[in-house]
This record gives C-alpha cells, sequence and structure tokens, in this order.
C-alpha cells in the first residue's frame, strides 16, 4: 500500500525517470539535432545523478519505489555518462601492430615536457598533434629526434613507420581554415591512410549564452556551430568511403560520441577505439576548468578527443593519459591489422 505522504516522491521519481528516457533518447539519435541536446553534450552528466541520490535518500523506508532510483543511478552511470568495459581481446600472432597516440597539445600554452614525458612513459609510434604551431617551428625535431615526421601549420604527425607526403585539405565551411591533415603510413606491407583533424571548437557559442539574456540568439549560434563541425565530418566520412585501405581518422572532434559528428563517421563504418577497446569513461577535456578554481581536482567530464578506425584495423586497447600536458588528456589506442 502506498502511504499518501509518499505520492509526491513517487510522482518526482517518474518525472524524473521521464527526463532520463529523454534524454538518452536525444543522445540516441544525435544530441546535436537540437540545441539543447547539443548544450547538454558538453555539460557534466554525472549531474544527472544528483536526483537520483536525493530521491534515493527521501525513499529509504519506503518499500520497493526507493530501487527506481537505484535503477536511475545505474542508468547515468552506466549509459548516460558513457562508461565502457570492452573484452580487450589480444592482437592474432603474427599481426602488425601500432601504439596510436592524439593529443590536442595546445603547444606553446602548457609545459612541453609533460607532453615529452607522456610520449616516453607509453612509447608511441604513431603521433598526431592538433593545435601545435608553434612545435612544427623546429620543437618536432628534439621532440620525435629519429621518427618521421609531417608539419603544416597547426598540424603534427610523427612516425616511426615509412611516411608518405602529407596533404593538407581544406573545407568551405564560414570562418573557413585548415579543417586536417592526410597521409599514408607503411606498417609492413600494408599503406593506412591517416587523418589528423581538428573539428570546429563550441566555445564562442557556448560562452554566447553568458552575454545573451534571451538564450535566443546564442541558442542559434550553438546550432550554427554543430552544423559547421557535421559538414567538417561528412567531408571526412567521403574521403574515408573512397580509400582502397585501412584508415585511422583521430584528433580533437570537439564531439563527444552521441554527437551527429561521430555518427556521421560511424556511418562511414569507422568505429571509435575508446569504445571497442576502453574500460571507464575516457574522458578528455574538462580538467582545466575546474582546476582555475579547484587546483586539486584533476577530473575531466567529456570526451570529445577520438582514434576511429575502419574493419581491417582492430582495436587492443585504448585509454586517455594525463592532464598535464595540455587542456586535453591524450588518448592512446593499441592496434593490429586483421590478416584477412
Amino acid at each position: 500500500m502506498i502511504r499518501s505522504h509518499s505520492i509526491p516522491l513517487i510522482f518526482l521519481t517518474l518525472i524524473y525517470g521521464a527526463i532520463l528516457a529523454v534524454v538518452a533518447g536525444v543522445n540516441h539519435f544525435g544530441a546535436d539535432n537540437w540545441w539543447l541536446g547539443a548544450f547538454n553534450l558538453y555539460l557534466p552528466q554525472v549531474f544527472w545523478a544528483v536526483p537520483a541520490l536525493l530521491l534515493g535518500l527521501a525513499l529509504l523506508g519506503k518499500g520497493r519505489w526507493v530501487w527506481l532510483p537505484v535503477l536511475y543511478l545505474a542508468w547515468v552511470l552506466g549509459p548516460i555518462m558513457g562508461l565502457r568495459w570492452s573484452p580487450q581481446d589480444p592482437p592474432e600472432l603474427g599481426s602488425v601492430r601500432i601504439r596510436v597516440m592524439t593529443c590536442n597539445a595546445k603547444f606553446g600554452m602548457r609545459d612541453p615536457a609533460e607532453l615529452q614525458r607522456e610520449i616516453h612513459r607509453y612509447q608511441p609510434q604513431l603521433v598526431l598533434l592538433q593545435d601545435s604551431p608553434g612545435l612544427s617551428a623546429g620543437w618536432a625535431e628534439a621532440l620525435f629526434k629519429g621518427w618521421q615526421i609531417r608539419t603544416s601549420g597547426q598540424f603534427v604527425l610523427a612516425s616511426k613507420f615509412p611516411l608518405g607526403p602529407a596533404e593538407i585539405l581544406k573545407v568551405a565551411i564560414p570562418h573557413g581554415h585548415e579543417a586536417f591533415l592526410r597521409c599514408q603510413v607503411k606498417l609492413g606491407g600494408t599503406a593506412v591512410t591517416v587523418f589528423n583533424v581538428h573539428f570546429q571548437s563550441p566555445r564562442e557559442s557556448l560562452n554566447a549564452f553568458r552575454s545573451d539574456r534571451s538564450g535566443l540568439d546564442a541558442a542559434a549560434e550553438l546550432e550554427q556551430n554543430a552544423a559547421v563541425r557535421l559538414e567538417q565530418a561528412q567531408v571526412v566520412a567521403e574521403l574515408v568511403r573512397s580509400e582502397p585501405g585501412p584508415v585511422i581518422v583521430a584528433g580533437d572532434f570537439n564531439s563527444p560520441e552521441t554527437s551527429r559528428v561521430c555518427a556521421t563517421l560511424r556511418e562511414a563504418g569507422l568505429a571509435d577505439a575508446f569504445s571497442a577497446g576502453g574500460r571507464g569513461y575516457g574522458y578528455t577535456y574538462g580538467h582545466f576548468l575546474l582546476q582555475h578554481r579547484l587546483p586539486w581536482l584533476h577530473l575531466s567530464w567529456m570526451r570529445i578527443d577520438h582514434i576511429m578506425v575502419d574493419s581491417r584495423t582492430r582495436v587492443w586497447r585504448c585509454w586517455s593519459g594525463t592532464d598535464k600536458a595540455s587542456d586535453h588528456r591524450p588518448v592512446f589506442a593499441d592496434l593490429w591489422l586483421s590478416k584477412s
């Protein structure tokens, strides 16, 4: 029997569950189809767990209804926050293996020695850096001594395997700029095409909400900003479809996995390395925003930096690195080429 004083709490619990269902549905169909979903993409998703904790405490001792907030909490901490726990199957014997690293290095804004330490710690064989014009001016030779290096503007590609010539491909978008770098790396007898990407940042459109009292102009700007990233992803997706060999697309997508950007690349036959080989949340961004006021806190809350591969390249493991080298944590993935 339900006690009358419990009815409002139960009603709130059901309403909260309906809200979570909407959030999950929006994420499933592309969160940035709508400005409010796009705005939620860049918020700490753990906030959605707070009502579950409060309702769970309020419903203690009120029978079976207390299990609803517990289930909601698991829903938030799991799918909504992007929890992954992959099997991490080892590579086939005799397969060609490679460890890839990508990082928006913010070179010149942070301590380059931290980036160097991270590279020495994990020993990647293929490194893709974005937002690193200072590195391409000469520091790359010291950081990657003995490696093959390709640089252009903000992009750096360094490899212990042979590299072909680099090509900068531009996308005709508002405020157009270099969109990505394309290069081939020779793994054994196979040429793998690598795209080093840095898609449009949402920073300015998100900051617009601070100055726009009505929020209407900011909402429109956020939707336009998301459309630019989607257009960049569509260009990359078309190029991926035209590549005859294995493909790796990595870099700063400025887009979580539930965005249309990542969905577009998945539709082109790519899989996210962390989703396939990661454990935990793998967040890469947000820590520096908190450290301005809470320097002891080292938490990130978004996974906007990705390594994606096609079906001919398999994922063994994937993880994110230190928060000290950049505003973005680097992403590492152990990959191997299938024999088939």
